[in-house]
């Protein structure tokens, strides 16, 4: 059973700060900062989460076809960076949380939704 982008948000209580998403489904996240890692191991069913807001973000998501990035610790993107997003349709959203603690949470949701969650998190 795939798990919503949409129950995602209201289960992590995530604000979206792109205003809209397409919702995908989500099978995995990956934690990551540094770019070329993660372009490796984002696809359209991986959520990424990391504390990086600039337009390169935005540009890894699109070219691995990452529906959703989630910025923890409360990080922000400047307006033509969000512009962008919504532009390519990516969903960004922010947390409070660290990135360790969201990857957590997501990986309890993924686990109730379609089994074990050791797989789910990279």
């Amino acid at each position: 059973m795939a798990y919503k982008i949409s129950s995602f948000v209201k289960d992590l209580d995530l604000r979206v700060v792109t205003g809209v998403y397409t919702d995908h489904d989500l099978l995995h996240g990956c934690c990551c900062d540094m770019l070329s890692w993660v372009m490796s191991r984002l696809d359209p069913e991986t959520c990424w989460f990391t504390i990086l807001n600039s337009m390169n973000v935005v540009a890894v998501a699109h070219l691995s076809e990452c529906p959703c990035v989630i910025l923890t610790e409360n990080v922000q993107m400047s307006d033509s960076v969000l512009a962008k997003a919504r532009e390519e349709h990516i969903c960004i959203c922010s947390s409070p949380d660290t990135t360790y603690d969201a990857a957590v949470k997501l990986a309890g949701f993924l686990s109730a939704a379609k089994g074990s969650a050791n797989e789910n998190i990279v």
